[in-house]
């Protein structure tokens, strides 16, 4: 083969392989293709320690899901979220609706957590959760306390939330994932709610809990 028909034949090959490797770099492997998916990958594999947070609940009471001793199931909105927030806490009532009382609270709990430390407040959680009706005990809505944006960002990055304000309108880009930790303050389980019903959540979450009562 002459020299000028094997550079024909190297160069696309070489621009190719370039290019497939950084597609598997920034894919980390061909299995994350969206920035949520990524930072979650990024995280670590499960299970994981969960990072320790100090935080508020509605009822101005300061806690870390390490002292509960039980299974939680926490998710992150923010109370400006034009729709999906509210979508995603709506499901998550149908999820707490299917399990029993011997169930919640007992050995699990709901914690939703506010991602707005701006706009906020431990006042503004309480009346939203009040939305949700008063027979909902064992499920805590519940701001970070005392920690600056950089921290909180920097814990969303630990555990695979991915966040972004859009400057100058309010709006808070993030991912949606569930995120079940164990008694041993491991995350254990991510759940997509925009990809599994709230049977699929239900089943694999009650499966962990028939799992420690053996």
């Amino acid at each position: 083969m002459r020299r000028d028909e094997m550079k024909r034949v190297l160069i696309p090959v070489i621009a190719l392989t370039i290019c497939f490797t950084a597609i598997w770099k920034w894919t980390l492997g061909f299995s994350a293709f969206t920035v949520f998916s990524y930072t979650l990958q990024k995280a670590g594999e499960l299970p994981r320690s969960f990072p320790d947070l100090a935080m508020i609940s509605q009822d101005d009471t300061v806690f870390h899901l390490k002292d509960k001793r039980k299974y939680v199931l926490l998710n992150f909105v923010y109370l400006n979220c034009p729709y999906v927030c509210h979508k995603v806490n709506n499901q998550l009532e149908r999820i707490y609706h299917l399990f029993d009382s011997t169930k919640v609270p007992s050995r699990l709990e709901f914690v939703t957590v506010s991602f707005d430390l701006g706009n906020d407040d431990v006042e503004k959680i309480k009346k939203y959760r009040e939305y949700f009706g008063p027979d909902i005990p064992g499920w805590t809505f519940a701001l970070p306390y005392h920690t600056d944006q950089k921290s909180f960002d920097q814990f969303l990055r630990q555990i695979g939330i991915w966040k972004y304000t859009v400057p100058g309108t309010g709006i808070i880009n993030h991912s949606l994932f569930l995120y079940l930790i164990s008694p041993e303050n491991k995350i254990v389980q991510v759940f997509d709610p925009a990809r599994e019903n709230d049977h699929s959540v239900y089943e694999q979450i009650n499966l962990c809990l028939q799992k420690q009562s053996i």
